[in-house]
């Protein structure tokens, strides 16, 4: 490459703001690259870029052709004043399913706020999917899609992906039927019970996993011992049952999240960032004050759960409070591959539903932010959910 060339790629740099040490490895990408042609044209240009990133791949390691790469695309900018990202997507050939995938992708940012990456990546899976299963976008019924031919997609398309890479997918396309429900299009609702655990893809599930009515019944009768361990587990079980907590939610909690005088439990550090409130029923809020009253110790500080009975002047951890879930399990002889803390938070959703309540009540007591894509996610209101959960008397703080 002429050195004029290299000094105009120097001086454009700097102007950039690149320290000098990028700018001397960006430099060292390009010297000794043939001199790019005499032209503004991106098309003309990207052939160019395309043919010494061809070159830079086949004599550079990982991260040094990355490191290439970005140079490449600077002198790409550089040339033709547009960024080479941006000129490979205006150069996509559009298919019939591109303007569906746009108004998904605005739908994934502006209204369930996600991330670029997981929009991107939402509209890439949706997209492989549709090109599959839909072969003519405008002549469609959304109903006639179910939860097989998501499930037959995956085995038969798709059966080189991992299975967490399976739930990556699954999430996206429930998305997508979701965005489609927001447009008041109709859709077969089984695609949104397809379950997003890597445990359930593994085991070839279809639908969510919760215990079944003799699961929860040796739970509710297990009896713990009046030890301070023993007091610990009870009531964070109760938080799993009687609240749907996460297992995070319930490593996170605080003591001051109780509160005695109304009656409610603040959940503070949650997976979606929202602060919720939830009413206490009156058999966990009675846990909490034995659990509290009787085996917390005070030099504990703010967390509210201890560690273990060993390490009680530490804060219990996730792990550890799976570990009191999956120990209790063992202890009533629920056993197989889909016990967990989440199987109880699925339990509990299951049951507040089929007892009645609405779906936009059950999302916000389990922290949904868009369980219903017809409403936005609003704060937990703690008065509409008295009638799901019993009210703890309320009492002086503690």
């Amino acid at each position: 490459m002429k050195q004029e060339t290299i000094n105009q790629f120097h001086d454009y740099l700097k102007d950039q703001g690149h320290v000098n040490t990028t700018i001397a490895g960006y430099i060292r990408t390009i010297c000794d690259l043939e001199e790019p042609p005499d032209t503004t044209d991106p098309l003309i240009l990207l052939v160019y870029v395309d043919r010494a990133i061809k070159l830079k791949r086949q004599s550079l390691s990982r991260a040094n052709f990355a490191s290439a790469q970005a140079a490449l695309g600077s002198f790409f900018f550089m040339k033709a004043g547009i960024r080479i990202r941006d000129f490979r997507k205006q150069c996509a050939a559009k298919d019939q399913y591109d303007p569906l995938m746009a108004q998904y992708a605005s739908y994934c940012r502006d209204f369930l706020h996600l991330s670029e990456p997981v929009t991107l990546a939402a509209v890439r899976e949706t997209k492989k999917f549709l090109k599959a299963v839909v072969p003519d976008i405008h002549d469609i019924a959304w109903t006639s899609i179910t939860a097989n031919d998501v499930i037959n997609y995956l085995s038969k398309e798709r059966n080189d992906l991992c299975t967490a890479s399976i739930g990556v997918t699954v999430t996206a396309l429930r998305r997508f039927f979701r965005f489609l429900q927001h447009h008041d299009i109709v859709i077969h609702t089984s695609v949104l019970n397809l379950p997003l655990s890597v445990p359930a893809w593994s085991k070839g599930s279809i639908l969510p996993i919760t215990l079944t009515k003799d699961e929860q019944s040796r739970l509710s009768n297990y009896s713990f011992p009046s030890t301070p361990t023993g007091l610990r587990d009870y009531s964070i079980l109760l938080c799993f049952t009687e609240l749907g907590l996460r297992c995070s939610e319930v490593a996170n909690l605080q003591i001051g999240d109780i509160e005695w005088n109304r009656g409610t439990v603040i959940v503070r550090k949650t997976k979606t960032h929202a602060e919720r409130e939830l009413p206490m029923s009156v058999k966990l809020g009675k846990a909490l004050e034995d659990y509290v009253m009787n085996a917390r110790p005070i030099s504990l500080g703010s967390p509210l759960y201890f560690k273990s009975a060993r390490r009680m002047l530490e804060p219990a951890s996730t792990d550890n409070i799976r570990s009191v879930i999956r120990q209790l399990y063992s202890k009533v002889g629920i056993t197989g591959w889909h016990v967990g803390t989440h199987a109880l938070r699925r339990t509990v959703g299951s049951y507040l539903y089929n007892a009645g309540n609405d779906l936009k009540t059950v999302a916000d007591l389990l922290g949904h932010t868009s369980v219903s894509t017809t409403k936005a996610y609003v704060r937990i209101d703690v008065e509409s959910l008295r009638e799901v959960a019993s009210s703890w008397p309320g009492r002086e703080s503690i």
